[in-house]
This record gives structure tokens, sequence and C-alpha cells, in this order.
């Protein structure tokens, strides 16, 4: 009888081992099939509208963007904090506004835990995207850059033609819409779409034609980023990809879901 109980235990032992190696075979595979890593790219070719009726508007450094990261134990949530770029809008035909929208990818920071696992959650995320190593910021590294293409799905094709509210002393018009356009992660480039809600803000009782103090722009719905595509993967603080493990794997996201709190001002 206790030869059969040790022979039982050793039969488990091993099959947990062999599980836990087809996790790590399985999920390894599944990084090295599916999405393709994207073409690699050093920058994006700006968008810009320079018709006379444009407006011009620069994107405030305060900016900020929330992540959530998937896995299959855990969801990882993150923030950045800064932000640049410019928005060139078109208001009597706002599918032809352009413009390019920079994250700055080493003010990310993770919330997961509420605890002193976030700060080293914080400093894996940004040598993984080798974004921050060694406490140093990899310059071409450092921006998620996002250049619309294209604008269309406008609930109104006119800015004056949004009906204004009063909203804190200010009349703000509204405009959801579809922006189309590519992203560039960690020199990587990815065809991608975001839902966007623009509130235009105005001084109280502004003409419809008035050029408005400050626009915000946020998501309507996330953008879904596949990290395989842009290359993102476990490294060490010199660039090398980790060795996959069962325990890496379990805790490990396939994508990054991303929402913008963003807002502009006019500039020259």
């Amino acid at each position: 009888m206790c030869n059969r109980r040790r022979t039982a235990h050793v039969l488990c032992a091993a099959m947990a081992r062999v599980a836990a190696w087809c996790l790590v075979v399985v999920a390894c595979s599944k990084r090295d099939g599916g999405a393709d890593l994207a073409p690699a790219s050093s920058a994006l070719t700006a968008s810009s509208n320079e018709s006379a009726a444009t407006w011009h508007f620069a994107i405030d450094p305060a900016g900020s963007t929330h992540v959530e990261m998937p896995g299959l134990k855990e969801t990882i949530r993150a923030d950045t904090t800064a932000a640049s770029g410019t928005v060139d809008v078109v208001p009597n035909d706002l599918a032809m506004s352009r413009g390019t929208v920079r994250i700055d990818l080493s003010t990310l920071t993770m919330h997961t835990f509420g605890s002193d696992k976030d700060a080293a959650q914080t400093k894996h995320a940004r040598t993984w995207l080798e974004v921050v190593t060694d406490d140093k910021t990899n310059e071409p590294m450092r921006w998620a850059d996002f250049a619309i293409r294209s604008v269309d799905a406008l609930s109104a094709p006119d800015v004056s033609k949004a009906a204004p509210a009063r909203e804190g002393g200010q009349d703000v018009r509204r405009v959801t819409m579809a922006v189309h356009g590519d992203l560039l992660v960690h020199g990587h480039e990815v065809p991608k779409d975001a839902v966007l809600e623009v509130s235009f803000r105005y001084a109280p009782g502004a003409g419809s034609t008035a050029k408005p103090n400050r626009i915000e722009i946020e998501s309507k719905e996330p953008m879904r980023v596949v990290l395989k595509q842009h290359d993102v993967a476990p490294r060490d603080t010199e660039g090398k990809i980790a060795a996959w493990t069962a325990s890496l794997i379990s805790r490990v996201a396939e994508t990054a879901d991303v929402t913008v709190h963003l807002s502009a001002v006019p500039s020259s």
C-alpha cells in the first residue's frame, strides 16, 4: 500500500512538472505566433494641415494616459503623466483635422498593488520598454507617438453645428469621432484607430465661429495595443530578453488597453 502511495505521489509530481513545461511551451508559441512584430521605425512622419482655416493647438504637457494590461493572475494598472504634440483642427471640416500626440513613457508608473510592489513593477515595465534602465532615460525609446492620418464617424462635421452647453462658466461644444493613424512604440510602428470625444471650450457667449480657448480630448473606448507587435517583453537592464518561466507567464500580459485624457491650448 505504501509503495502504491509513493508511486502515485511520484507520478503526480511528474505530471505537474510536465504541465508547467507545457504552459511555458504554449505561452511561448503563443507569443511566437499570431501577431507579428511590426516594422521597425525611428520616427513617425508628422501629419498636419496648414490651410488658412486651420486652428493650431499645442498639447498640454500635463496630459495623461491610463493603461490596463490583463494577465492570467492579475490585471496590471498604470498611468503616464506627461505628453506633448500638436493638433491642427479644421473647424468647418473636422474630417480634415490632423495631429501628432506624444506620450512620455518615462513617466509610466504602476498602480496594481497599492504597495511597495508597485515600485518594482514600475522599474520592470520601464526596463522592458527600454525607456529607463539603470536610472538613465533612453531618448529614442522614450515617447509613444500617434500620428492622426484621417478622421471620420463625426457626430458633427463642423464645430459650429455642435450645440453648446454651459459648464463651469464656459460654453462647451462636444464632438465624437474616430481617428485613424499610426502608433510608434518601442521602435515599431502599427496602424491604429481610436474613438474620441473632443470638447471645445469657449468663453461664455462666444459666437459659433469663435476659436476655443481650450480643447479636451478623451477616449470613448480603450485602444488595444498588442505588446508583441512592438517587441515589448521581459528584459534585463542590458536589453536582453529574459527566459520565460511558468511564474513569469502567469503575470505577464499580452495586450495593453490605453485611454487618454489630453488637453490643448492655441498655439502660433
